[in-house]
């Protein structure tokens, strides 16, 4: 089976120097080619052929370890059970397998395997699923929580509002005084607004928004509405989905 040659663009050159991967191979005789090709890719190989030698093995402080399932079935420590073990080390195991092989790519996972490889493996595959198991976790990033939306579903004839959720209930409670808020109806100035932004977007002009300032004449207190197309059965027929936020 021909190796990848070193200067494949797909595998960058370790830089000089570099310590060299180490990856446990539990394996039969079936794969020993594969040995070649991952020295040849920079990997130093702890090899091991039974049960025995892959406990040794782990001792060795491996990255990787890659498993082939055929091995011989041991007395109390069959694959399955080596699996296991291996896999409560901490360390990711990639699995090679037959696709009518004894044990099927569910049972391996649930044993613990990390990847799992269906034989005949191709090379390419092989050495992406090892530099994909090796790479660093990506360092996470806190994710700010996003507020909750405020929305409400007014029909356009009268400012009707049919639904809203309480993010908007609050701010439409907020900006306009009784009887609006109480009456679910959208006040004259934001429904002269809706009107027209309707005609606007049937046109197809692009959207655009209303921006409303308190009457205490705290700018910081602004609304603003956005007019979004809504699903008929969902908004119902004659409505209009509204946005509404304070404007930053």
């Amino acid at each position: 089976m021909p190796a990848l040659p070193p200067s494949d663009p797909a595998r960058p050159p370790r830089p000089p120097g570099a310590a060299r991967p180490r990856l446990l191979v539990v394996q039969a005789l079936a794969v020993q080619p594969l040995a070649a090709v991952l020295e040849e890719s920079g990997y130093e190989l702890l090899r091991a052929a039974d049960a025995l030698a892959a406990a040794d093995g782990l001792g060795a402080g491996p990255a990787l370890v890659i498993m082939d399932m055929e091995l011989p079935e041991l007395p109390g420590d069959g694959p399955l059970a080596l699996l296991r073990r291996l896999a409560g080390s901490g360390v990711p195991v990639l699995t090679l397998s037959r696709a009518r092989g004894p044990h099927g790519v569910e049972a391996l996972c649930e044993a613990g395997a990390s990847e799992c490889l269906v034989k005949p493996v191709r090379m390419s595959d092989l050495l992406q699923r090892i530099e994909g198991l090796m790479a660093p976790p990506p360092t996470a990033v806190p994710v700010e929580p996003r507020p909750p939306t405020a929305r409400m579903a007014v029909r356009e004839r009268d400012g009707h509002c049919t639904w809203q959720t309480p993010q908007a209930r609050t701010l439409m409670a907020a900006h306009f005084p009784p009887p609006w808020a109480d009456h679910a109806r959208l006040p004259p100035e934001v429904l002269a607004w809706l009107h027209r932004e309707a005609l606007r977007r049937r046109a197809g002009a692009p959207p655009s928004s209303l921006t409303i300032a308190p009457r205490t004449g705290d700018t910081r207190q602004r609304l603003s509405f956005t007019l979004t197309n809504g699903d008929d059965e969902v908004v119902g027929e004659g409505h209009w989905l509204l946005v509404l936020d304070r404007p930053a």
